[in-house]
């Protein structure tokens, strides 16, 4: 892959076809670019008349904004190939903490560098990284990703004060953000605790939501396989009343659900519970390869779509997926669901993941954005270009990116 930094002088950048905010194709496209931001955009011959300044032909390429991984978990990437799937979340769960702790922080750093560059070579700009120690914090910080630190929380006893995960602060490029794990592994008052943090100062909040039936389970009935995990690892309280509700509707009477709101996973949902994601207006995070993994089905994406919902895409971690790769999260999905436009897909991957993350200025190749792109090699023919392109081979030719 060639990188290509864009300074501060003006640049034109043509490309056989450039894929637009408005989710369509500009066939024979250029995209003018001042100070690392996009100023304009339209036909080649016509922008190229007016302009000064230096010309860059990319070639038969589709041109897109830099891909966004919403939701992935680096400081598991040691893990790959070292879980199998089972059938059985918790089975999974089981083994990912008993691997876990065999693996040192320095093996955990190391694979999480790693993991960066297979990312960055896949043409993600924008991340939504979830992490338990900071490892991965500290490498962000010296990436050129784009990204929002999610310190997760685990504490379903509810004995956490938050103010000890406080003390990281926000940059221009990196945003430090809380994130309590799912419905079952925090309390519910650490829940909105920590939704009342991220609400205040304006950052998204992203939780593990519906994921498999035993989480199902547990919320309806207080009892199940995670009851029995909470219990053997002492975190389960004595106190607790399963709500006997759902994944969302228990969310929902907790108060978190806006749209800052980011539900990973969303699997196991019912029409009641994407009116309530609708009504909410809450942005899914979905993550198909890790469920086809887990065993624990498909998110109804074709549901989520006709309920008004805008979804994104994420890999989740190492531990439950053998590629960092949105490529092939769009691939899985279109496969299970061909009759989703491919367009959507596209826009998942790019705008609606980067609108997710609150970063209101990527994902997307329109005047006033910033100029991160990749230019991708692939088939792009018949009546429905794009069809092809998703279903066919695709490579990263050129990364288009503006430093700081």
């Amino acid at each position: 892959m060639e990188e290509f930094p864009l300074s501060h002088e003006p640049v034109l950048v043509r490309a056989r076809m450039i894929f637009t905010a408005r989710g369509t194709l500009l066939e024979d496209g250029a995209v003018e670019v001042r100070r690392g931001r996009i100023v304009d955009l339209g036909p080649y011959p016509e922008l190229k008349r007016t302009f000064r300044g230096r010309r860059v032909d990319l070639g038969e390429v589709l041109l897109l904004p830099a891909l966004t991984n919403a939701h992935t978990h680096l400081e598991l990437s040691a893990l790959r190939f070292r879980l199998t799937p089972t059938g059985s979340f918790i089975t999974w769960v089981r083994s990912l903490i008993r691997k876990r702790v065999e693996l040192s922080l320095e093996d955990l750093r190391q694979a999480a560098a790693e993991a960066l560059d297979e990312l960055w070579q896949e043409g993600v700009g924008l991340l939504g990284e979830v992490g338990n120690t900071g490892i991965t914090l500290g490498l962000l910080h010296e990436s050129p990703f784009h990204a929002v630190y999610f310190r997760e929380i685990i504490d379903f006893r509810g004995k956490a004060e938050i103010k000890q995960f406080l003390e990281r602060s926000s940059g221009r490029r990196i945003v430090y953000a809380l994130s309590p794990h799912a419905p079952y592994t925090v309390s519910p008052v650490l829940i909105q605790a920590i939704k009342s943090w991220t609400r205040a100062r304006g950052r998204p909040f992203s939780i593990h939501v519906a994921e498999s039936p035993e989480e199902t389970l547990f919320l309806a009935e207080g009892s199940g396989p995670i009851r029995a995990l909470l219990e053997e690892r002492g975190q389960f309280h004595p106190g607790f009343e399963a709500p006997g509700l759902s994944p969302v509707a228990y969310l929902e009477r907790l108060g978190v659900l806006d749209e800052h709101t980011i539900c990973v996973h969303v699997v196991q949902v019912t029409p009641a519970d994407l009116e309530i994601l609708a009504r909410r207006r809450i942005r899914p995070c979905l993550c198909p390869r890790s469920n086809i993994f887990l065993g624990v089905g498909l998110p109804p994406l074709p549901q989520i779509l006709a309920a008004g919902l805008k979804p994104c895409l994420g890999t989740d971690s190492l531990a439950s997926n053998d590629r960092l790769s949105v490529w092939a999260e769009m691939e899985a999905l279109y496969h299970a669901y061909p009759d989703v436009a491919p367009e959507t897909y596209l826009t998942m991957a790019t705008l609606w993941g980067a609108q997710a993350l609150g970063k209101r200025d990527m994902g997307a190749i329109s005047p006033g954005y910033r100029a991160e792109m990749i230019a991708v090699s692939g088939a792009l023919q018949g009546p429905e270009p794009l069809r092809s392109f998703i279903e066919g081979p695709k490579t990263v030719e050129v990364r288009l990116y503006a430093p700081f």
